[in-house]
């Protein structure tokens, strides 16, 4: 069944806002997760216009790596050129607009089109027409290069990119969030990251119920509950980790820039890497670190980064809005280079078995986001409510919010910047 029926064209003062908060309640308008003219202007006010995640550093480590992905609905080249300098184009041809890169991933020294074989350099310039004589001699080629994305930077090997020329540096984007990014990158313990073959999948609903649950604590006992009674009677087969009906350890974080953590204890007892191998990999980081910063390393995490890259204990989880019902999620394992086999091992054993596409975990949530769609796009009920811990949340003077394990504080935080955003958005 489609769901994209068309509403009223968006304006952005024709409504009441979409989300609306006091001291009691917060509440987001269910049309923003149906409505496919809030959609467009979710690709317009936020995807290009901020930045967006585009890849990991190792994934286009030598001069000619490529890997095509999105930003929004546009189609993008990452690529490592030949003095290797990172650039982000547009995946189209300038003759005739064709998909430039039909790979997802590779090495070339051209980019060839595959309608008339038009080529560019991975500079992004225009280096051949096929029969270029059936064109005037004075045919402006050289405005016929590639267009660039219009920024591109990385932080601590993750690439992002912005349509947007007058976007805030990434620098100062990242904000709050960065020194959780540096603690993620500590547990490579002087090492560095590497991305393994992603897990690709799909779901019919909104982009912005997966970006509301990856730190979402309170739904795991009840969404999950069959995954932990498994967990339980097969307890050789996973990672330990502790689950019980409303935790009382960890905290939420949102930040003013939208984005937010969830975080509690450090991993239980791994089963999988021996007691010795996990000493001498605890012993190097607080080598690297000191003891008490290896603790806060060692702290289970999930993190958005707004809009839609999310990094997690042992993998990256990019969230692609295909439609407003429709969405496509990559989760990219992270290979330490340098760890023993066995934490990486171990690492990819819980991307597969827990969190990834066939995971005991990953396919309740999809099934909940399912079931949310088909609900909210319904007539019936204008707002749902994510109030949990409002009215308890620490605010430091950063604007930083902070909250209990099972509280909505980060989706909040996601929720009062893509208001922002998308200039007050009315609904």
């Amino acid at each position: 069944m489609d769901l994209e029926a068309p509403p009223p064209t968006w304006t952005a003062d024709r409504f009441g806002p979409f989300v609306t908060e006091d001291a009691t309640e917060f509440k987001v308008a269910t049309g923003a997760y149906h409505r496919a003219d809030v959609f467009q202007a979710e690709l317009k006010k936020i995807f290009y216009s901020t930045w967006i995640y585009l890849g990991h550093e190792s994934e286009i480590a030598a001069p000619g790596d490529y890997k095509a992905t999105w930003i929004g609905q546009q189609s993008v080249i990452l690529v490592r050129d030949a003095d290797g300098v990172a650039r982000a184009f547009l995946n189209i041809c300038r003759h005739r607009g064709a998909g430039l890169c039909r790979e997802e991933q590779g090495n070339t020294k051209l980019f060839v089109c595959p309608y008339h074989g038009w080529s560019y350099g991975l500079d992004g310039r225009l280096a051949a027409i096929v029969d270029r004589s059936r064109f005037p001699d004075d045919f402006p080629t050289e405005e016929k290069g590639l267009i660039p994305v219009a920024r591109v930077e990385s932080y601590g090997g993750l690439i992002f990119g912005s349509l947007n020329a007058a976007v805030e540096s990434l620098d100062s984007y990242l904000g709050e969030a960065k020194p959780h990014i540096d603690l993620w990158l500590g547990r490579c313990a002087g090492g560095r990251y590497r991305v393994a073959a992603p897990h690709r999948y799909a779901y019919r609903a909104n982009w912005k119920l997966q970006a509301e649950n990856v730190y979402d604590g309170y739904h795991a006992h009840f969404v999950h509950r069959s995954a932990y009674n498994t967990f339980q009677k097969f307890d050789n087969a996973f990672t330990g980790r502790q689950y019980t009906a409303i935790r009382s350890i960890g905290q939420t974080r949102g930040f003013p820039k939208g984005h937010g953590v969830l975080q509690a204890g450090s991993p239980l007892e791994n089963k999988f890497v021996s007691a010795e191998i996990r000493q001498q990999y605890r012993d190097e980081l607080e080598r690297l670190n000191g003891k008490a910063r290896t603790d806060e390393i060692l702290e289970n995490r999930h993190m958005l980064i707004f809009p839609s890259v999310v990094i997690m204990d042992n993998n990256i989880r990019v969230i692609q809005p295909r439609a407003v019902n429709h969405t496509e999620v990559y989760s990219y394992p992270m290979i330490i280079e340098g760890a023993h086999d066995d934490i990486n091992s171990s690492r990819l054993h819980d991307v597969q078995t827990r969190v990834g596409p066939a995971g005991i975990i990953g396919v309740d949530d999809l099934e909940v986001f399912h079931g949310a769609q088909t609900a909210m796009s319904g007539p019936g009920v204008e707002s749902i409510t994510l109030s949990r811990g409002l009215h308890l949340e620490e605010q430091t003077p950063s604007g930083e919010r902070i909250g209990a394990f099972t509280d909505e504080t980060p989706q909040r935080a996601f929720w009062r910047r893509w208001q922002a955003d998308m200039g007050g958005a009315q609904s």
